[in-house]
């Protein structure tokens, strides 16, 4: 099953507001940090807080799951919690609004202040620069294990990962390095290559995340995660979201969106279940 998720926002209430109410404690954040990890019990959640009581940690529990950052599933006498980064993408997305907003008045403002101080120069236009935001969130349920789909995120990438490359039909594969600091770029003929991002957290088996262009030329910036979370009795949800800042259009937007649905519910997802490979390698 393969879903592009969106994010709405309940009438009544500012979801913004609620998000950062929900982040401003430092247990709560404590347990998202426990929920980015791996989906939890309840009892699990509780013992982590060894100094504060079940009670009062519950209620912490339920804050979250007001703002939507918490899940909870009934599984037989258990309560399994597990984070939903939705709303922080919102926040994300809202808060770089702003900077957005800024960055363009303040190139404005240097394009003024160029133009008038060339008196004994012939007057050139400075083209003015609008920054907007990427914001994408997706998630794919393949039928393997997550570590089975972690190795091939990582390790297999090339065999499965058929997007656009910067280096034109001459690139030979595309790897990540899959350790801190590690590359995620690709390779050429004659030494060509490029860079997509650079790896900022790994977690073997629950979590990758990458800092970079990764691939658009428009993108000043883009940050990039893959969570990973046991779905039913042997299957692996894998969560996947974008945020960038860059000159896009909604062209951009859209093509973007639907080169990342490609690659992980039909590349990534036909590797894993069925060994189609598809990429340069093979």
């Amino acid at each position: 099953m393969c879903k592009i998720m969106h994010i709405s926002k309940s009438s009544g209430t500012n979801p913004m507001q609620e998000t950062w109410k929900a982040l401003a404690d430092p247990t709560r954040r404590g347990i998202l940090d426990l929920l980015r990890a791996e989906p939890r019990t309840t009892s699990d959640i509780c013992a982590a807080f060894e100094g504060q009581s079940r009670f009062k940690v519950m209620n912490h529990m339920a804050v979250l799951r007001d703002a939507g950052l918490l899940r909870s599933e009934k599984r037989g006498r258990e309560r399994i919690n597990s984070l939903d980064a939705a709303p922080l993408g919102t926040a994300y997305e809202d808060w770089m609004r702003h900077y957005e907003v800024e960055w363009a008045g303040r190139l404005g403002r240097l394009q003024r202040f160029v133009e008038t101080r060339k008196s004994d120069m012939e007057a050139k236009a400075v083209p003015t620069v609008t920054l907007t935001a990427l914001s994408l969130d997706q998630s794919v349920e393949i039928e393997a294990s997550c570590d089975i789909v972690f190795r091939a995120l990582t390790d297999d990438i090339g065999a499965w990962f058929h997007a656009y490359r910067q280096i034109g039909e001459d690139a030979t594969d595309i790897v990540i390095e899959a350790r801190p600091g590690g590359h995620f770029k690709e390779w050429g003929q004659n030494g060509d290559g490029a860079i997509w991002g650079t790896v900022q957290e790994i977690k073997r088996n629950a979590l990758l995340v990458l800092e970079g262009r990764m691939g658009m030329r428009p993108a000043l910036h883009a940050r990039t995660v893959f969570a990973l979370a046991p779905h039913g009795d042997t299957g692996c949800r894998l969560t996947f979201t974008q945020r960038g800042v860059g000159e896009f259009t909604a062209a951009h937007h859209e093509k973007v969106g639907e080169g990342w649905r490609i690659m992980l519910c039909e590349g990534l997802k036909g590797f894993v279940e069925d060994g189609v490979s598809v990429g340069p390698r093979r």
